[in-house]
């Protein structure tokens, strides 16, 4: 795992290079309305990214499907994009199958699986990328960095230049890489035997989201996310009870040149009610753009989710509980 996280700013610039796989006259792009995303877990987390990077420049709403429905609104004006890792992914294939019914416009985001043998069959447009992590949590860059460029090849998406934005991403993270390392490990250690509460601002959403799915996977750890200035209207009143499980909590907020003015203050104001009951630890991001500092903060929490599985003894690759609860959806019933 540790070489699959080390080599993150690597995957984006490979990712970036695979994309001349990506054909722009597949979709006739006057005829897409929406883009709606299917995937799940480590391949799902790509698609959050792709929303939060794209909502300031896309002129057509992003809509992340993840469970077996399709809502009903999906239709010949949709662009529907399946992203699964292993291309086996129960949840993506079953709303794939439904799709197939809804909307012509189909992209396939894999490495091989049912999914591929579905898009050869059927001739959809695919983004196909290699095995080679070997766990959907550690190949992150790939479906991120095909979906981005899909629709900026399509010209959704105008006034962000993702190659660009991509390559400083990727030359970013290789420069603070130790320094992303050192900090990851001092903050491992702090919160070791704490349960964390990870907030940002609603823009970095997939950041924290990211932060609390590596915690469980990689660190074997709960975790609780929740974003400004939502939390502001409910949870901060929370801070209260039960004491003994708030006297072992610490506030992890993420803090970025890019959260919203308001939020800033909402975070200001909010540190004085925490602080009140438990420790507050601030994470600042780097880069001179929101997607940059978005995919450092990707970086930085994999990292800390990586030591702290190491202060918990724990090997952050296997994940038991998925592996058991996927054998017992095969049985037959």
């Amino acid at each position: 795992m540790i070489n699959l996280i080390k080599t993150f700013p690597e995957q984006l610039k490979e990712a970036l290079d695979l994309t001349k796989q990506i054909n722009a006259t597949d979709f006739p792009k006057d005829q897409i309305h929406h883009v709606a995303i299917s995937g799940m877990g480590g391949s799902g987390i790509g698609a959050h990214l792709v929303k939060s990077i794209l909502e300031d420049y896309c002129k057509i709403p992003i809509t992340l499907i993840q469970g077996y429905n399709l809502p009903l609104w999906v239709n010949e004006k949709t662009l529907f994009i399946a992203c699964s890792y292993s291309g086996n992914t129960e949840e993506t294939l079953t709303v794939l199958e439904i799709a197939k019914k809804q909307t012509d416009h189909i992209f396939s985001v894999t490495t091989g699986g049912k999914l591929k043998a579905i898009s050869d069959k059927e001739n959809f447009p695919q983004f196909n990328f290699s095995g080679k992590a070997e766990c959907p949590r550690a190949g992150l860059a790939y479906p991120s960095v095909a979906i981005l460029m899909l629709l900026q090849k399509l010209g959704l998406c105008p006034g962000i230049d993702i190659k660009e934005e991509i390559g400083h991403s990727s030359k970013l993270l290789m420069e603070f890489q130790e320094e992303i390392q050192i900090e990851a490990k001092t903050l491992a250690k702090n919160i070791h035997s704490f349960y964390a509460l990870l907030y940002a601002d609603q823009k970095f959403y997939p950041a924290v989201l990211r932060f609390q799915q590596q915690l469980a996977e990689n660190s074997k750890q709960l975790s609780h996310t929740h974003v400004f200035p939502e939390l502001n209207h409910n949870e901060i009143v929370g801070w209260r009870f039960p004491e003994d499980h708030i006297s072992r909590s610490k506030a992890i907020l993420l803090r970025s040149d890019f959260d919203h003015p308001q939020n800033q203050k909402r975070m200001e104001a909010s540190k004085s009610i925490i602080l009140q009951h438990a420790e507050i630890i601030e994470l600042k991001a780097k880069g001179k753009s929101f997607t940059q500092q978005l995919y450092y903060f990707i970086h930085l929490v994999d990292w800390i989710s990586f030591y702290l599985a190491e202060e918990n003894q724990v090997d952050p690759f296997p994940v038991e509980n998925i592996d058991y609860l996927k054998n017992k959806l095969a049985e037959k019933s």
